[in-house]
């Protein structure tokens, strides 16, 4: 078994007017071949003669990524060369940092899907210029230098990065802190940000031998190069066979690492001093006023929308910056409608219930018209009393639906929708009672099965009731009403020894038996679990375990008489001689602790 041992360089351009040395536009078609070698000027060309010209933006730029990545901002920074000839470098050397980065000694925190935090360090960051791209076709090569002289931004991680699953979070945390920052697009299609993996495996905590796989461009990549990678330098070292330190690239088709070249070291690139660039000095106040200007970040927006919104996965909201300020916006209003509307549902719900529509159905809803603006077809407020209608029951989750569709195309409101359409709850007990009555009668299976207790019969059946209703029944009210009409058609079977049927009362005693014969009593549903016996008789007390006693104990009282009744022969006998027993020779009294009734009711 390999320990694997990964760090990551990661290069992002800087998103700004103009270009690092010179005053070319840096527009995002830059990296695009769409319109070639037309945002160029002598300085980004290398032309000779010319002299560049530090863009104070990308600097602005690159002290906000570092200290949202909690690293050490250099006071004392400069700029060095790096020679290399290749033909997309038209100077035959690109201007960068080595020894003096601006930023250092930071760290990133990612999360695993089981939750657990892993901190990984980051070496440096540091910025540097881009470099024209390369076109390939017919056995020619063209060269497009709109993209030389972008400011690129690079940072390099410390190897504390063990797994494909931890380098594509890292990235991904990276690439949304990129964004909230507004520093960089950071996409990675158009190659504003790339990446490039340094991996080695070994059989003890020594390093082994590092390849690099270069320019990888989506996080599939990313995660599919290091477990191929992982899986290559394992048969090798397997067999007793060295890897060889050399600069690795990714072919997407075959799913195969490809070597490029050896890799080089840093002395081969004979970096020195950059002639004609001055030193950088960052001052204390250039770094507050920086901080001043900076978002919230991604984590600090993740802790706020759990505490705030009581959100236990806030992440779609964090992704999607754009649908977390309208959440917070509709929310905020919904608030406002529910406070004036007297809803009496507290703040969690409403912030749940705002979430749950606002990721499943109107993320529907604009599915179906990619590049809409969700505020340009339901504004927060409108949305905001639409959450505040569900929450105080007004309307169901089938009329709602209805009238989310017509806001989100018609851009009307909740309450004109709701008169124009005709979709006002039902609010007369006695539509809603004859409603109830001819679901029972037309689905006498599911009552059947009711009545043995089975649960999603009761679910069915509400089903039905809103169905009938097209939607206008309030489902809570729905729900009692039935439960009414159901739990009434049982019958009460005349009494015999067996205790068919049966009333208790204790008249001096408070013991928790007494409660939990009463919660069976008076909660039909526990009752009928108990008859379809899914608890044994004798275990009674445990099956009652989880109830809360004290919300039974506030409405009895020294003489409340207990009824319990089923529509199945069950005997009670064991109930019946375990509460006498405990309670033998003290002063209850016996004739009175069961007493029997005629099927009619009466003593």
């Amino acid at each position: 078994m390999f320990k694997t041992t990964i760090g990551l360089e990661i290069h992002f351009e800087a998103k700004t007017r103009s270009k690092m040395f010179c005053s070319c536009p840096n527009e995002e078609w830059n990296a695009l071949e769409e319109k070639p070698n037309t945002n160029i000027c002598p300085v980004c060309t290398g032309q000779p003669g010319t002299l560049p010209v530090i863009n104070e933006e990308a600097i602005n730029k690159i002290v906000m990524t570092g200290l949202a990545l909690n690293c050490e901002i250099a006071p004392e920074s400069k700029f060095d060369r790096k020679n290399y000839f290749y033909p997309d470098l038209p100077k035959g050397y690109q201007i960068s940092q080595y020894d003096l980065p601006l930023c250092k000694n930071g760290y990133l925190d990612i999360v695993s899907d089981s939750g657990k935090t892993k901190r990984i360090r980051i070496n440096r960051v540091h910025m540097e210029e881009d470099t024209a791209k390369l076109y390939h076709a017919d056995n020619k090569t063209l060269v497009d230098f709109n993209r030389a002289g972008v400011p690129l931004i690079e940072l390099v991680t410390e190897p504390d990065i063990n797994s494909a699953e931890e380098a594509k979070r890292f990235c991904q945390e990276l690439q949304l802190i990129l964004k909230y920052l507004d520093v960089s697009g950071a996409n990675m299609e158009k190659g504003q940000m790339r990446c490039e993996v340094n991996i080695s495996l070994s059989k003890d905590e020594n390093l082994g031998t590092k390849v690099e796989i270069k320019n990888l461009n989506s996080f599939k990549t990313l995660e599919k190069s290091i477990e191929y990678e992982i899986k290559r330098q394992s048969e090798l070292l397997s067999k007793g066979e060295k890897v060889i330190q050399e600069t690795m690239g990714w072919d997407d088709d075959k799913g195969v690492t490809v070597s490029q070249r050896e890799k080089e070291s840093a002395h081969e690139y004979r970096y020195f001093p950059e002639p004609d660039l001055p030193p950088l000095m960052i001052t204390a106040e250039m770094i507050d006023l920086i901080k001043s200007h900076m978002p919230e970040l991604p984590e600090d927006k993740r802790k706020r929308f759990k505490n705030e919104y009581c959100l236990e996965n806030p992440e779609i909201f964090i992704r999607d910056p754009v649908l977390g300020e309208y959440f917070e916006k509709a929310v905020s209003e919904s608030y406002c409608w529910a406070e004036d509307k007297g809803c009496n549902k507290d703040k969690k719900e409403i912030s749940r219930i705002c979430a749950n529509y606002l990721t499943t159905d109107l993320q529907h809803l604009l599915k179906n018209e990619p590049g809409a603006v969700i505020e340009n077809k339901i504004t927060p407020e409108n949305f905001g009393e639409f959450i505040c209608l569900i929450a105080d029951d007004k309307i169901s989750s089938k009329i709602a639906k209805i009238i989310l569709e017509e806001m989100y195309n018609t851009g009307k409101d909740p309450s004109h929708i709701i008169e124009d359409r005709g979709l006002v709850e039902i609010k007369d007990e006695g539509e809603i009672e004859k409603i109830v009555k001819e679901v029972i009668e037309e689905n006498e299976k599911a009552v059947e099965d009711y009545k043995k207790g089975k649960e999603n019969s009761f679910t069915f059946l509400v089903g039905q009731v809103m169905a009938k209703s097209k939607g206008k029944a309030n489902p809570q009210k729905a729900g009692e009403r039935l439960k009414r009409e159901l739990d009434a058609s049982i019958p009460a079977y005349k009494v015999d020894r067996n205790y068919d049927f049966f009333i208790a009362r204790f008249v001096n005693f408070f013991e928790d038996d007494v409660y939990y014969i009463y919660i069976l009593a008076t909660e039909p549903f526990l009752m009928r679990k108990f008859n379809s016996n899914k608890i044994s008789n004798n275990d009674f007390q445990n099956f009652c375990k989880d109830v809360d006693i004290e919300k039974y104990k506030n409405n009895f009282n020294k003489k409340h008489q207990i009824i319990c009744f089923c529509n199945e022969r069950i005997d009670y006998s064991s109930i019946y001689n375990s509460i006498n027993n405990k309670y033998a020779g003290s002063e209850v009294d016996e004739k009175n602790s069961f007493i029997e009734y005629r099927e009619d009711g009466e003593q």
